[in-house]
């Protein structure tokens, strides 16, 4: 039963059932056979019709598009899912990394199905499509995971492993295997591609949520052989050894960077020093975590493990605290974002909090933008209506040392880039300049430039790049948040009343009243950014977080009104999924 469980999700993980009943799934899991693959076995073929939908179960396929290497895909992922439900041939050619279990379902065994079930074809082909295009890109939570030590000679510290397995097994079901399962390097030891041990290791991954494979660094073999094996990499740096090992370079060459990413061991050691670690290294992701703290080490395996939720906002100017409060009321409901991707001024609370700053600390960054003489008029509106100098010295004092790099949970950050016509992705560098990019909507203050010349505005629009982002940050599911900012509502003002025209005055020192709030170029500007915001389409979660009318994205005095209006509704709402 629980293997019919365990292959039920399986298929609600394809688009084209993911909205049928348990009773269509049961009836769809009634076609499907499990098929076994060795290592450099294909799968599919590019060019070829694809007669049989392969879903993997366990196990590891890699792409290959004429002839140059390509995506992977891992436990839960369809080959060629479209080229099947289309009915056209392969885009790729499949093969196998490792010995692999597919869940397979053949074309003439589906037709049978939908001609005994008809509502199976409304139900299948209405979304056979859906989220084809985000597929390839996004992190799929890995089946095998291989922690190994980054540096050069180095071991892996006993206590952060320690830590870090305990919080791996409080998190899921996880098979914990070590060099002595395999033998050691006793005579007769096994080897990964050993058929009575490749088999063994696949019935251990459909048994559990995750097999871990510990490599110590001890025999370069084994870890030389884990590393081709594993469907995601983890290197764990402590000290300052920071050369790139001989077992690095060969996951870089054999897996690439993408599937690598580097945990630092805080162990009381500057971030500057930490930073010494990251230049030889684009691994996907980098973090900075203390083992010492529970707390810390559970979010870095619900990272590694998809657990929990990825959160993504985007917001404009001091609708920012409307995010702030929507993320403590995460936190305080015990399920705190396991990372986090922002744009325009919502990087401004999510980045601090990934960074490792308290929300009750990023309160105080609120106050200080609350300050009105903060927010001096240009005297010269060329490149911005309000002048930059002061902004930048309150942002920069209070984010002083914090690198999205070194961030305790996984983050990013995206502006747009004018000189480029394109999204920007900050995954590392100072957090000051990802804030300073998108705290206002264009206009409001001069554009950001940063050493490389680029023109940086804010990205609060840019939906489709900020959740491409944040699917490349971890396995966890995306949960969109933005501020529902109403309308301006109806003018009291004429036109020629806004524009100074010429009107009827009872003496020479009369002048139009205060230009109506509605009017005012912040208030215009941050009205058009909310609109021009696109509909979201990947994300399964979405949130509007009101905002009360009449507050423009410069009323930096509102922002507790925001942050606690926001903390309220947002804990209701997240109170009503909770299971009774």
């Amino acid at each position: 039963m629980e293997q019919a469980s365990r292959t039920l999700r399986l298929l609600q993980g394809v688009p084209a059932f993911a909205g049928l009943s348990v009773a269509e799934l049961e009836r769809v899991y009634a076609c499907t056979s499990l098929r076994v693959v060795g290592p450099g076995e294909t799968v599919a073929l590019a060019g070829e019709p694809v007669d049989d939908l392969a879903i993997v179960a366990s196990g590891r396929l890699k792409a290959r598009e004429g002839g140059a290497a390509a995506h992977e895909t891992g436990q839960g992922d369809a080959v060629e899912a479209q080229a099947f439900f289309g009915r056209g041939p392969a885009s790729s050619t499949h093969e196998a990394l490792r010995e692999t279990v597919l869940l397979s379902l053949a074309w003439d065994d589906l037709v049978a199905a939908y001609a005994a079930t008809p509502s199976l074809i409304g139900s299948c082909l209405s979304r056979a499509f859906d989220g084809h295009a985000a597929a390839a890109n996004r992190l799929k939570a890995s089946s095998r995971l291989l922690v190994c030590p980054a540096g050069a000679n180095a071991r892996l510290d006993k206590p952060a492993l320690e830590a870090l397995l305990l919080a791996l097994e409080e998190t899921a079901e996880v098979r914990v295997l070590r060099q002595e399962t395999f033998g050691g390097s006793l005579p007769g030891a096994l080897a990964f591609d050993d058929p009575a041990m490749a088999h063994w290791l696949q019935e251990q991954e459909l048994k559990f949520d995750v097999t871990v494979v510990i490599a110590d660094g001890s025999d370069q073999a084994f870890a030389a052989d884990a590393v081709c094996e594993a469907d995601e990499i983890v290197f764990l740096a402590q000290g300052r050894a920071t050369e790139l090992s001989d077992l690095e370079r060969h996951a870089i060459e054999r897996r690439g960077p993408e599937r690598c990413s580097l945990v630092i061991a805080s162990d009381g050691i500057e971030v500057r020093k930490a930073a010494e670690w990251l230049p030889l290294r684009p691994y996907r992701t980098s973090l900075f975590i203390d083992f010492s703290v529970p707390r810390a080490t559970g979010q870095l395996a619900s990272a590694l493990l998809g657990r929990g939720s990825t959160v993504v906002a985007t917001s404009s100017g001091v609708y920012a605290a409307a995010i702030l409060g929507a993320l403590q009321a995460f936190e305080a409901s015990g399920a705190p974002a396991t990372a986090l991707a922002a744009a325009g001024s919502a990087v401004l609370p999510a980045g601090m909090l990934a960074c490792g700053v308290t929300l009750a600390d990023a309160e105080d960054l609120f106050r200080e933008l609350a300050n009105p003489l903060l927010w001096k008029r240009a005297g010269r509106a060329e490149a911005g209506l309000y002048e930059a100098l002061a902004v930048d010295a309150v942002l920069g004092s209070a984010l002083a040392g914090l690198d999205i790099a070194l961030a305790s949970r996984p983050f990013a950050a995206l502006s747009l880039s004018l000189s480029k016509d394109a999204p920007a992705v900050h995954c590392g560098g100072g957090l000051h300049a990802a804030i300073r990019a998108g705290i206002l909507p264009p206009g409001l203050l001069p554009p950001l430039i940063p050493e490389d010349g680029a023109i940086l505005v804010s990205g609060e629009c840019e939906t489709e790049a900020l959740l491409e982002a944040a699917e490349r940050l971890s396995p966890a599911p995306p949960v969109f948040l933005h501020p529902a900012v109403p309308g301006l509502g109806a003018s009291p003002m004429s036109y020629r009343q806004a524009v100074g025209g010429s009107q009827f005055r009872l003496a020479p020192f009369q002048s139009p009243g205060p230009i109506d709030k509605r009017l005012r170029i912040e208030s215009v500007l941050g009205a058009y950014q909310s609109r021009r915001r696109r509909p979201v389409d990947g994300a399964p979660v979405a949130y509007a977080v009101p905002v009360a009318e009449g507050i423009s994205p410069m009323d930096w005095g509102e922002w507790a009104r925001l942050r606690d209006a926001a903390f309220d509704w947002m804990s209701a709402e997240i109170e009503k999924t909770r299971v009774p």
